[in-house]
């Protein structure tokens, strides 16, 4: 017969697994955020487009430099007579609406600047909450490969205690014993695999993130938008707003340019011995005479603008498909996650410990422990996987979702 109190003994030592030693400065996701954005070469290059764009706004709506022209007779410098001069001072005069389709789409490539630079800050703020993710999975997973090494160490204390009382075989201690070495090897492989995870975040935080000390919290589960809104405030669709109508006010300038083109002039001519005919003002008109050339410019621009309202419509359906995507996902997430909490891992948690009491009483079988002991810290490992994509799937919707209001914008 079994002394099981020694037995107990140790599975009340091993059956509270102690938890692993937090970091001193762990890691945030918010912190993680404001090392991307601080660094992120896109965003410089995003920022550089917008100062360009606001440049540009400076020089448009405005007149076109005009032309100062200088003539001399070279045959008066050494002759009797006074040196002969001609100055001409030329101007062209632009259509005041010309002027204003010109600034009007400077203006909104400006817009669409700041909306692509919105887009991208969403966009990057996502992908450092996806690696936040992956990175706190990685650690997880680690942590659950140990937790699956102990229970099996409770196993081989539970085998020498059989084995001790004569109750056990040498060949289940050893079956345990080759356990444990494959776990070992596994783990070798995960740490390997944490390396490559870690090199793999150098481009986006300019740095390897400590391996420990990680919190990821569960998204709440909040009202989440539908996919039938007719119109989206949101920068990638307003970006596409502010392009077409770039493009609309491309195109009345274009139309604009149709129309002839007036210069006014005056000048001053030292050559006329006349003094009364030497100040001259005049006016010049230059007539598209085939106006093929006027036609293409604006057959082009019409073209810009049936692809930009195309595109602004796609982007709205592209749009609204993705929230749907992100929000089943999210849906699903929370759903699975309830039924791992409320269902699946205390049963495995109740067959665990039943697997274990039945091996130590000699009813049970060693390989069926052991399954039991990885499919314990397996379903765990799957809640973990379960509130990482939960975590994803949320960042993504939240970068897709409508706002009402952008503070970049003003």
């Amino acid at each position: 017969m079994i002394r099981y109190t020694g037995i107990q003994a140790v599975l009340a030592v091993f059956i509270t697994l102690s938890a692993p030693a937090m970091a001193e400065s762990p890691e945030t996701v918010e912190q993680w955020i404001d090392e991307a954005l601080a660094n992120n070469a896109t965003l410089g290059a995003l920022q550089s487009t917008i100062e360009a764009a606001e440049a540009e706004v400076e020089g448009s709506g405005t007149w076109a430099d005009p032309v100062v022209k200088y003539g001399l007779a070279p045959e008066t410098l050494e002759g009797p007579n006074m040196v002969g001069h001609r100055f001409e001072v030329s101007q062209k005069l632009p259509w005041p609406d010309q002027l204003s389709a010109s600034r009007e789409a400077s203006e909104a490539g400006v817009v669409a600047a700041r909306h692509d630079s919105l887009w991208q800050t969403r966009k990057l703020t996502a992908s450092v909450k996806e690696a936040y993710a992956r990175w706190w999975y990685s650690n997880q997973a680690i942590e659950l490969h140990h937790e699956t090494r102990a229970l099996v160490e409770q196993l081989a204390e539970i085998a020498r205690q059989r084995l001790d009382y004569g109750e056990g075989s040498q060949s289940d201690l050893i079956r345990i014993e080759t356990e444990l070495d494959a776990l070992d090897i596994q783990l070798v492989g995960m740490k390997a695999d944490q390396a490559r995870i870690s090199a793999s975040l150098i481009p986006l935080l300019g740095r390897r993130p400590q391996p420990a000390g990680l919190t990821l919290t569960i998204p709440p589960r909040t009202p989440m938008a539908t996919d039938s809104l007719a119109e989206i405030d949101h920068p990638l669709v307003q970006a596409a707003k502010a392009r077409a109508a770039e493009a609309r006010a491309r195109l009345d300038v274009a139309e604009v340019s149709r129309r002839p083109v007036f210069t006014a002039s005056a000048g001053y001519n030292s050559l006329w011995a006349d003094k009364s005919k030497r100040w001259i003002v005049g006016i010049g008109v230059q007539v598209p005479l085939s106006g093929q050339r006027q036609k293409s410019a604006v057959r082009k621009a019409s073209a810009e603008v049936s692809r930009h309202r195309w595109q602004a419509t796609q982007t709205h359906r592209d749009l609204l498909a993705s929230i749907g995507d992100m929000t089943a996902a999210v849906q699903s997430g929370h759903g699975r996650l309830k039924i791992l909490d409320e269902r699946r891992i205390p049963n495995q948690r109740a067959h665990w410990e039943a697997s274990l009491n039945e091996l130590a009483s000699g009813a049970g079988r060693l390989e069926d422990a052991i399954s039991s002991a990885r499919q314990l810290t397996g379903v765990k490992l799957t809640r973990a996987a379960v509130i990482r994509d939960l975590f994803r799937a949320r960042a993504h919707y939240e970068a897709l979702s409508p706002t009402q209001t952008n503070a970049l914008l003003n």
